[in-house]
């Protein structure tokens, strides 16, 4: 950058602070490096003024409106140092669930969220889940049609992502979606009523059974989002510039290209310390929250050199005046 251009630039932030739109993809635990970028981004001045978010990643966007970065990532090493196993089958012989993550996820975010805050910010969020609503209705063979849904589901999932990783197109997921009367949802800051709503709109984007449960409510039933989107740029302001974080290139495939175009994309640097549901490895919570905090440091100029860019270079188009 010419020093010119980098004084103007400096000169327009006294006036109008850095401004974006950022979305964090679904991952699980993986998550944590997104919630590391946000931070550095907010210690840089930058207003995130949206925010998109799927699984994991919505309670990590929610988390930088609740000023609980550290707090979060501190009580979840906490409750996974304790937590000696994913899967606990004496929890069988008592009746209770032999996996552990829905309830560590649901303290999680129940300690991270501040409502007060999240209430009386401005600031405009998506959540994406995909919602089902079966044929029939509290019956046994209903019960039998949500477990065919489920395992047909993962089925596709699964072989859709072994395709996209070898270049092969695919659209299993999308049969699925017709066959089982599946839509996309997108929930936003006005559906927020309540905490409790709050956490259940999280919890919806998050249902990935068995390890968190299939989520349901007058019959309709929701799925993790990332079954169809894993990362939300779509909804974004246009004029606001877009920053999406993401883990596997699969992410990106079938995005549009003037999407893309237009967002500063990062993923890790190196391959993330934990993978999605370990939820006994402290150690690897923390690290992959440092690696997205030095990762964003490492990029500071690109990014805040995009930023900069896409806010001050098309500042009259952005403002609507015309000189």
């Amino acid at each position: 950058m010419f020093p010119v251009e980098r004084l103007t630039f400096e000169l327009f932030e006294k006036f109008y602070p850095l401004e974006a739109a950022l979305g964090i993809a679904g991952g699980g635990c993986k998550a944590f490096y997104g919630l590391g970028v946000g931070l550095e981004l907010k210690k840089w001045g930058v207003r995130l003024k949206e925010l998109s978010g799927v699984s994991a990643g919505s309670a990590m966007a929610l988390c930088l409106v609740s000023n609980a970065e550290e707090e979060a990532v501190e009580f979840f090493e906490e409750i996974t140092r304790r937590n000696d196993s994913n899967f606990k089958i004496s929890n069988l012989f008592f009746g209770e669930k032999v996996f552990p993550h829905e309830s560590m996820y649901r303290r999680t975010i129940r300690y991270a969220m501040d409502w007060n805050r999240i209430k009386n910010t401005d600031f405009k969020v998506f959540i994406q889940a995909v919602k089902a609503i079966p044929k029939k209705e509290e019956s046994i063979k209903s019960k039998f049609e949500i477990a065919k849904l489920i395992a047909e589901t993962a089925q596709a999932f699964t072989r859709d992502e072994r395709d996209k990783n070898a270049g092969i197109p695919c659209n299993r997921i999308q049969d699925v979606l017709k066959k089982w009367n599946m839509t996309d949802v997108i929930f936003t800051e006005k559906d927020f009523e309540s905490p409790d709503i709050l956490e259940q709109i999280i919890m919806n984007s998050s249902s990935i059974p068995p390890v968190v449960s299939l989520q349901n409510a007058k019959n309709e039933y929701y799925l993790d989002g990332g079954l169809t989107n894993n990362l939300v740029l779509e909804y974004f302001n246009e004029r606001i510039p877009k920053i999406g974080i993401y883990y596997e290139d699969t992410t990106l495939i079938g995005k549009k290209p003037e999407i893309l175009n237009e967002t500063y994309l990062m993923k890790p640097s190196i391959p993330l310390p934990i993978t999605s549901f370990d939820y006994t490895n402290p150690q690897g919570v923390r690290e992959t929250f440092e690696l997205g905090k030095k990762d964003a440091i490492d990029q500071k100029d690109k990014i805040l050199t995009f930023l900069r860019q896409k806010l001050y270079l098309n500042f009259p188009q952005f403002f609507k005046i015309k000189f």
